[in-house]
């Protein structure tokens, strides 16, 4: 696999004077061809738990903490800023994870090309890059840490890690009342929403999760 986010870096074609427009990309990108099919694999590595809720709804909960505790009304000016921070708060991993297939497909790769055609356009034939990534099989992993997993393997079966499917109910009520579903899911299901949307919009082919775990696996069975 190659190091995209290196690639990204090493290009020119990403800096204007001092401003940088280095696009978010997946953490490795490669390729094969199987028959008259092109696949690219695009692959995020992300050494945390996805099963677990946002830290919007862990924001949530240490505000109503403060809220609590505040008998005297002491506090109230930070509460009020507090309140107003959850209203535009975005959890900036969930983002970034949103983000990242779709810069990297409509952004990245398109404008790496770009700039190695201009390096090397005496020696290659022009490809239409953006027609080319539309007719080839782009699939999509984030590789995350299994909620089974147990870093000291002498851990016993009731001490090793499992994600908590508990939301808490005022994460569950402000998650009704603003129609927001980043506080009573996980990163990922929330993430899920977004996959599908790129599917269905045809700028991946398939998009989904693969636990540390399987990942040898997974390279066994598509990456060779």
């Amino acid at each position: 696999m190659y190091a995209l986010d290196e690639i990204c870096h090493s290009c020119k074609i990403f800096r204007e004077g001092n401003l940088l427009i280095t696009p978010k990309t997946t953490d490795a990108i490669w390729y094969k061809k199987e028959n008259n099919n092109f696949f690219i694999f695009l692959i995020e590595f992300k050494g945390d738990f996805l099963c677990r809720n946002s830290s919007k709804c862990t924001l949530v909960e240490v505000v109503d903490s403060i809220k609590e505790k505040d008998t005297q009304g002491e506090f109230s000016k930070e509460i009020y800023k507090l309140d107003k921070i959850v209203d535009k708060y975005s959890d900036r991993m969930l983002n970034g994870l949103a983000a990242k297939p779709l810069e990297t497909v409509t952004i990245a790769l398109p404008l790496i090309y770009e700039e190695y055609y201009e390096k090397n356009k005496d020696d290659v034939e022009f490809l239409d890059i953006r027609k080319f990534l539309d007719s080839a099989r782009i699939i999509y992993r984030v590789v995350s840490i299994s909620d089974k997993y147990e870093p000291n393997r002498q851990r016993t079966r009731g001490k090793s890690y499992r994600c908590s499917t508990m939301i808490p109910a005022r994460c569950k009520q402000l998650a009704l009342e603003r129609h927001d579903r980043e506080l009573d899911a996980s990163y990922e299901s929330s993430l899920q929403t977004y996959h599908r949307r790129y599917e269905r919009a045809g700028i991946v082919y398939s998009a989904g999760f693969v636990d540390n775990i399987a990942f040898n696996n997974f390279i066994e069975n598509y990456l060779k």
